[in-house]
C-alpha cells in the first residue's frame, strides 16, 4: 500500500488526532465519571464528564448525524455504567427520540448507543422498545428550567410493566426534566428505583 493511501485509510484518534486507532484509550481514561446533581424523581444519577471539551464537541456531532462518534461515546457510557452495574436485575432503558429527530438523524441517538453497549454484569438487560413519547415536545435547546417541565410533563407513556431497577439513559442531564418525566411513567409502570445515566450533566454538590 502507497504512502498516500495509508493516510488516507489510517484510523485516526477523534480525541487526540494520533494515527493508528479509532480513539485512544488514554484519552478516554481522563474523562472522570461523577456523581450527577440530585433530581427528584431519580435516586441516584451518574454521567460519564462535563459538558465540555472534546466531549461536548463529539456530542453536538454525533446528535447532527455523525455516526462515527457512536463507539466512542458507546464507551464512555460503559464506562459510566460500571458504577450501577452492582445493582440485581438492572433494566436499562433510553431516552427515545422524536420521530422527527430519527428522520433527519437517520437513527434514534441515544437507542443507537444503548444498543452498542457491552452486557457489563448477569441480569443487565436493555429495553429500547417500552418507552415512548406520547406527544409531540419542543426542542428543548432555549427552553428555560420551567419551560422545560412544561414541555415534558405527561410526555412519556410506558408499553409494558416494568419491575426491580431502572436505569434511564439519556445523552446529557441539564435541569433534569427530561429524565424526570421519564422516571414518573416508569414508576407509575412498576419500577421500584430508577437510576438515570447520561454522557453529560451537572455534578452533585456536595
Amino acid at each position: 500500500m502507497s504512502i498516500l493511501k495509508q493516510l488516507v485509510f489510517t484510523p485516526k484518534c477523534l480525541i487526540c488526532q494520533r494515527l493508528g486507532v479509532e480513539f485512544c484509550l488514554s484519552c478516554i481514561e481522563k474523562v472522570r465519571p461523577f456523581r450527577a446533581s440530585d433530581l427528584s424523581e431519580i435516586e441516584a444519577g451518574f454521567c460519564a464528564g462535563e459538558y465540555s471539551g472534546w466531549l461536548r464537541d463529539c456530542i453536538i456531532s454525533y446528535k447532527n448525524g455523525e455516526a462515527k462518534y457512536a463507539a466512542l461515546l458507546s464507551q464512555l457510557l460503559s464506562m459510566t455504567l460500571e458504577k450501577l452495574a452492582s445493582s440485581p436485575n438492572l433494566t436499562l432503558i433510553p431516552i427515545p427520540s422524536s420521530q422527527q429527530k430519527i428522520k433527519e438523524r437517520g437513527f434514534d441517538s441515544v437507542a443507537n448507543l444503548c444498543a452498542k453497549l457491552p452486557i457489563v454484569s448477569k441480569g443487565v438487560r436493555l429495553d429500547t422498545s417500552n418507552l415512548y413519547l406520547r406527544r409531540a415536545v419542543a426542542d428543548q435547546v432555549g427552553l428555560s428550567a420551567a419551560q422545560r417541565q412544561v414541555n415534558l410533563a405527561g410526555a412519556f407513556g410506558v408499553r409494558r410493566v416494568v419491575s426491580g431497577t431502572v436505569v434511564v439513559i439519556d445523552d446529557v442531564i441539564t435541569t433534569g426534566a427530561t429524565i424526570n418525566s421519564a422516571a414518573k411513567a416508569l414508576k407509575f409502570a412498576g419500577a421500584q428505583r430508577v437510576l438515570a445515566l447520561a454522557l453529560c450533566g451537572t455534578p452533585r454538590i456536595r
